[in-house]
């Protein structure tokens, strides 16, 4: 089997950490790096997690650190959701290694490297792409494709107009959309549309290990995680995007010209979808809209059941 050479540039989180074990144990993944950005916390609280994460799973991938700071916006973080440390009430070991100190090096390193065959899975902040794709333009031809949890056409989950990871930087957001690399968008319409319960996490497991009571936990504290205002499910928003690389029925959508709105004031962060193809623009992301719920239950109980057999 011809594995998919990833990186994973993320803001652990904890659906970011539920990604995480997706991938770790995913025969169809090479995961070259993961990358951190500032996104649900600070780029130290999220760089650390990664290293927990990694180490708890038992796996040997490089983590190298990223953008601290959005491109020009002041920076927001999700404590609401994730907590003071991202992973809400989990406690994990200290991690042994540390950090590359450098992403946007490690990206555009290994984009050389595999010579057009790296695709990217972003599922925090776009901030370390857009300066990477900033300061190295030929990453144009060097990248795959690109993955993207973020955005939304319906309706936004930080404002009425905004989903978090886009609204966290806009402008470096922008900047990915416009850039030409193949793009797919997931966002809200799809992510927002199924999850877990919390009848539905106590049963995904048979029998525990010190691997699956952590993976239980943080579903536990995902559940009902995003307000009040949503169903009281744990929303798997960046293991779902992930696994449309593993799943070619997970999700339906279409090609779409998307824009990103910087300057207004309601509706800061947006991602513009031209559903109707009003403007003939290009057509630059492939934009999900519906998930196929017995798929993605099913996938997702596939993935973490490994943890099970340690």
């Amino acid at each position: 089997m011809r594995k998919i050479p990833i990186i994973i540039d993320c803001d652990p989180g904890l659906d970011d950490a539920i990604a995480l074990f997706v991938a770790f144990e995913s025969p169809e993944f090479d995961i070259k790096a993961i990358t951190t950005v500032a996104g649900n916390q600070t780029i130290e609280k999220v760089t650390k997690n990664a290293l927990q994460l990694v180490e708890v799973a038992g796996k040997d991938i490089l983590v190298a650190k990223g953008a601290r700071v959005p491109l020009f916006r002041e920076q927001v973080i999700a404590a609401y959701v994730h907590g003071e440390n991202g992973l809400k009430t989990t406690v994990l070991p200290e991690p042994k290694k540390t950090a590359h100190p450098d992403a946007i090096k490690v990206i555009y390193e290994e984009a050389l490297k595999l010579k057009g065959e790296l695709v990217i899975v972003a599922v925090g902040p776009l901030t370390n792409l857009a300066q990477a794709f900033m300061v190295h333009p030929d990453l144009k031809d060097l990248i795959k494709k690109i993955v993207i949890m973020g955005g939304g056409h319906k309706f936004g989950n930080i404002t009425p107009a905004a989903e978090f990871n886009i609204f966290a930087d806009p402008e470096a957001a922008k900047v990915v959309f416009e850039f030409g690399v193949e793009l797919v968008m997931v966002g809200l319409d799809v992510t927002m549309a199924d999850g877990l319960t919390r009848t539905q996490v106590t049963e995904l497991f048979t029998h525990h290990n010190e691997t699956t009571r952590i993976i239980e936990h943080i579903l536990l504290d995902m559940v009902n995680g995003e307000g009040s205002a949503y169903k009281p499910w744990a929303y798997i928003h960046d293991a779902m995007a992930l696994m449309y690389l593993l799943y070619d029925d997970l999700l339906e959508g279409d090609y779409y010209h998307v824009d990103l709105e910087t300057k207004g004031h309601l509706t800061y962060g947006k991602t513009v979808v031209d559903y109707y193809h009003t403007h003939k623009k290009n057509k630059n992301a492939w934009v999900a809209f519906h998930v196929n719920s017995e798929r993605f239950h099913q996938a997702l109980k596939e993935r973490l059941s490994i943890y099970e057999k340690r």
